[in-house]
């Protein structure tokens, strides 16, 4: 990885980023290495001009950006910020000096089997982990692939929600795309497991197993013909063949990999010297970019504003009539006899005191609240959905092809403490405290307050919650009936909610409900950590009464008015330190979920879930078991 110094044309910041320097370009994006506020080393990705003609990138970026940030563990690359809105988008990710796969190959040969193994090792479990948080990365390549010191690392650039049809265009070389998508069919994770067996193909001998003179050849050799694996080392060929078989339904999975290769060797892994030899020269290079980097020096103070010059802005007319009123009274002292002078006194006092209260006013801090324009999720815990979203219908709403009168329209709460309003196969969804983040941010303004709206087609409007908040809020989604595309109905409801922000009814009766709780409140960080390794610095989603943690497997803390958990025939009730815990036996293998009913509490459940792999289901109920122990015993008094 070639780091240029920037040139004169390049900006000295990107967001909150400043530039070090240059970095090869991946496909369809500029690399930048940069220093973020806490002199940690990111990578920025730039998007490319043609990249933005495309009228869905901006909000594809965004998206895959983000379902980056989910993925963790140390052979995955961390994303940490994105920008989709910048004149240039940009994504950032946590930097680490390595040399790509199809640098180091093209330099210094294949690499040896047992380098080759651990990479397959590293790589496999990276895939885990983004699996596991149900994605897709799709764009595994020998340039997305970084040879690190520590282990090989897996590039986060492409990753999108798992499922769905490949419409996205493959930048890049396409030598290691999977069948499936050379041919434009649904992907899967099995998508991915081919194009790693590509790659690892391709470190192992020099050569992709696909590649042809042409791009066409190259993908009909992807759908059609077995790969090459003629230089392919003999300890290695039965993995490779198996990755890149044609059916998605006959290769192994991530985990299935892993128990192939079996434990790896201790300590660093073990490239060639050559390699490891460049990525000593990488990090002397920053090195010596970040000495030569300029100090941040603060801001000059702004001087104190001169008092004639705050009289001139604040109470020109006011302070200056009162010193004309106290030289006046001040001639008239020296000229009155003592009787006289007692008199003055209280008029010079009364002077002196307008003086002050005019001083006063005119220099002290502006310090009044500013407008309201969103509701923080404490205090959307303590909103009452439905009669808010009754006083938002009106008189009528205006939905097509012919308005509803208020009085057609069914009410009924939600389990996360929303409502739903329906009408004539019409449906409104209000949640409070959502997740707002994968709405596209265009902003209507309605008195003051910005309402987020996704695409064109998209009813779904959102009112962000203020400060460190802002990824969630009110959200308000429009369920049309069959042919119906229009949105006016949700604009509708959406400006009505924004006017009332400061008036929404507060429910009765709430003081012992688990609707008001913080839920992250009820778990201890490091005793999540410990079961589910090193966790992020925050939750991933802020939710209004949800907590959720993503490492090696996702937890998440729900608190629910009501729950399917703790109904249905297929539940087991078992007691774990005196708990009650409701267990469902059935559902995903790759899920466990254990609920706790909160006593003399109508149907309130507390659900503490662990998202993984398949195969894993009891560890993760014993976590999840655990740490809804933790949660109970972690419940305020009531």
């Amino acid at each position: 990885m070639t780091i240029q110094p920037p040139g004169p044309s390049d900006p000295p910041t990107i967001g909150r980023y400043r530039v070090l320097g240059t970095l090869d370009s991946a496909a369809g994006f500029r690399s930048v290495l940069a220093t973020g506020p806490d002199d940690s080393l990111v990578v920025v990705r730039q998007a490319l001009p043609e990249l933005l003609d495309e009228p869905e990138f901006r909000i594809r970026m965004r998206h895959s950006a983000i379902a980056a940030m989910r993925v963790s563990g140390s052979a995955n690359t961390t994303v940490i910020d994105v920008d989709a809105d910048a004149d240039t988008p940009w994504v950032a990710s946590a930097f680490v000096p390595g040399v790509r796969l199809e640098a180091a190959v093209a330099e210094h040969g294949p690499l040896p089997v047992p380098a080759v193994r651990a990479l397959a090792a590293a790589l496999a479990s990276a895939l885990r982990t983004v699996h596991a948080a149900g994605l897709v990365h799709r764009r595994i390549r020998a340039d997305t692939v970084l040879l690190a010191r520590h282990s090989g690392r897996l590039g986060e650039v492409g990753i999108t929600p798992a499922a769905g049809p490949a419409t996205a265009t493959a930048m890049g070389t396409p030598d290691f795309l999977s069948p499936e998508q050379s041919l434009g069919f649904e992907l899967t994770a099995a998508s991915d497991v081919f194009s790693l067996g590509s790659v690892l193909a391709f470190a192992a001998s020099g050569v992709a197993p696909f590649a042809a003179p042409s791009v066409p050849y190259t993908l009909f050799n992807i759908a059609q013909r077995e790969p090459d694996l003629s230089r392919v080392p003999e300890p290695l060929f039965e993995m490779l063949a198996a990755c890149l078989r044609k059916d998605p339904a006959a290769r192994p999975t991530p985990g299935q990999i892993l128990d192939y290769l079996g434990a790896q060797p201790s300590g660093p892994p073990p490239w060639p010297a050559p390699v490891l030899d460049d990525i000593g020269r990488q990090q002397h290079e920053i090195s010596a970019l970040l000495a030569a980097l300029p100090p941040i020096t603060a801001p000059e103070p702004a001087p104190a504003r001169p008092f004639p010059v705050i009289i001139a802005e604040y109470g020109r007319v006011g302070v200056e009539s009162g010193r004309r009123a106290v030289e006046f009274v001040r001639r008239r002292w020296s000229a009155a006899s003592p009787k006289a002078r007692s008199g003055l006194a209280g008029g010079l006092a009364a002077v002196l005191v307008a003086l002050v209260g005019v001083t006063y006013f005119a220099t002290r801090e502006q310090s009044e609240p500013g407008p309201v324009t969103g509701l923080t999720l404490a205090q959307l815990r303590q909103v009452d959905a439905c009669p808010w979203l009754s006083s938002a219908l009106g008189d009528s709403v205006p939905v097509a092809p012919t308005p509803l009168a208020a009085d057609t329209w069914e009410l009924s709460p939600s389990p996360s403490w929303g409502c739903t309003a329906s009408s004539n196969r019409y449906a409104f969804y209000l949640h409070l405290g959502q997740e707002d983040e994968y709405l596209t941010p265009n902003k209507k303004v309605v008195e003051g307050v910005p309402v987020i709206d996704g695409s064109e087609a998209s009813c779904t409007r959102a009112i962000a919650s203020p400060g460190a908040e802002h990824e969630s809020g009110v959200v308000i989604v429009l369920r049309n009936p069959s042919g119906v595309k229009e949105c006016e109905g949700i604009d509708y409801i959406a400006a009505n909610l924004a006017r009332s922000l400061t008036t929404a009814p507060q429910a009765e009766g709430r003081e012992s409900s688990l609707a008001l709780l913080e839920p992250c409140a009820l778990l201890d960080r490091d005793a999540v950590a410990e079961k589910i390794g090193a966790l992020p610095p925050e939750p991933t989603i802020a939710d209004a009464h949800k907590c959720q943690w993503d490492a090696r497997v996702r937890v998440s803390l729900e608190l629910v008015s009501t729950s399917t958990s703790t109904k249905g025939k297929d539940l087991e009730i078992v007691t774990v330190d005196g708990i009650q815990m409701y267990l469902d036996k059935g559902g995903s293998k790759a899920i466990c979920t254990r609920a706790f009913l909160m006593p003399d509490a109508g149907e309130e459940t507390i659900e503490v879930s662990v998202h993984g792999a398949d195969g894993f289901r009891d560890e993760y109920c014993a976590i999840a078991s655990s740490l809804l122990r933790q949660a109970v015993g972690n419940l305020p008094e009531r």
